[in-house]
């Protein structure tokens, strides 16, 4: 990600203070929409040259692969910031750094969210790879298999699932908070495709970190056939990763300066309020259901998805 020019953060950067609001129906700041951000404020429309829009539509990607060839420019240093604090504190993330690192203006005046430094990636994919190897050992130790493997796990569960992800959260994000435009990119409230991805990659680390990781260690309790605390243990460790993944989504989101969440007035349609209840009031006791139902039919997802995936 760009540099601030060598400028130290200051304490508002780092521990922004929200005002409390006295208005009624405010929100507590420990509930899970109390990160920073703006009041949502639908604006207007810009119209720009097409010709200057789409040399700059590909402007992250080109800086992306550029940068893949001069490895003095990656920072790796701060990759690594964002992948510890996005497994064990994703809000602290996003409040207190990359909420705050904005790219550079563009030349139509907008600010773009996306990264354009591959060091996030390239660990990620470095950690996939490695991961997958030693699964691979375990299970499938033909070197045909473990590369196969190593594909699958990289290039479809990371990859190609992301791309999905970011295509269907693009154009529902889109349309929840731009009400009059939708998908115009000239609306200063336009959330970029490219940030919709590197919100999936930043939910998805959690995933990684229990699946792939925490999963292969306790594999051997996990699949003991007939034992309820496996059956538990299996399970928990797949709705809770899934879980958690829509939690950072929300985080992701809704870090965006042009969307709030503190403060929600009882008569306003907020866009932010609106996918919380999303997350919070619709994806997350779907998921609790869900596990209790599986628990109750003694049914063991880790196990069942694990021979399914090596058999």
């Amino acid at each position: 990600m760009t540099k601030r020019l060598n400028l130290p953060y200051t304490t508002q950067d780092l521990f922004p203070q929200s005002v409390p609001s006295t208005k009624q129906g405010s929100m507590r700041a420990g509930s899970i929409a109390s990160t920073p951000s703006s009041l949502y404020i639908p604006r207007p429309t810009f119209h720009h040259n097409s010709t200057t829009s789409f040399k700059n539509k590909f402007k992250n990607v080109k800086t992306m692969v550029k940068r893949l060839f001069k490895p003095s420019t990656l920072d790796f240093e701060t990759a690594i910031w964002e992948i510890f604090h996005l497994i064990i504190n994703p809000k602290k993330m996003y409040r207190s750094h990359y909420y705050y690192r904005q790219q550079s203006q563009q030349p139509d005046g907008k600010t773009s969210y996306t990264r354009d430094d591959p060091s996030f990636l390239i660990l990620v994919t470095g950690f996939l790879s490695v991961s997958a190897i030693a699964w691979g050992l375990a299970y499938s130790p033909t070197i045909l298999d473990i590369f196969k493997l190593v594909l699958y796990m990289v290039v479809v569960d990371f990859y190609i699932t992301g791309i999905v992800i970011a295509t269907v959260t693009w154009l529902a994000t889109n349309k929840l908070f731009n009400l009059e435009v939708g998908l115009n990119k000239y609306s200063a409230n336009y959330i970029e495709w490219g940030f919709c991805f590197d919100i999936h990659c930043n939910s998805f680390l959690i995933i990684w970190c229990l699946l792939y990781v925490v999963q292969f260690i306790l594999l051997p309790i996990i699949r003991i056939k007939k034992s309820i605390i496996a059956l538990i243990l299996g399970n928990s460790l797949y709705f809770g990763s899934i879980g958690y993944y829509f939690v950072v989504t929300f985080y992701g989101f809704n870090s965006l300066p042009f969307i709030s969440s503190n403060v929600v007035k009882s008569n306003d349609r907020n866009p932010a309020r609106v996918l919380q209840l999303i997350v919070v009031a619709g994806i997350l006791p779907l998921l609790a259901i869900t596990w209790l139902i599986t628990l109750l039919l003694r049914f063991n997802v880790a196990a069942k998805l694990v021979d399914s995936y090596f058999n």
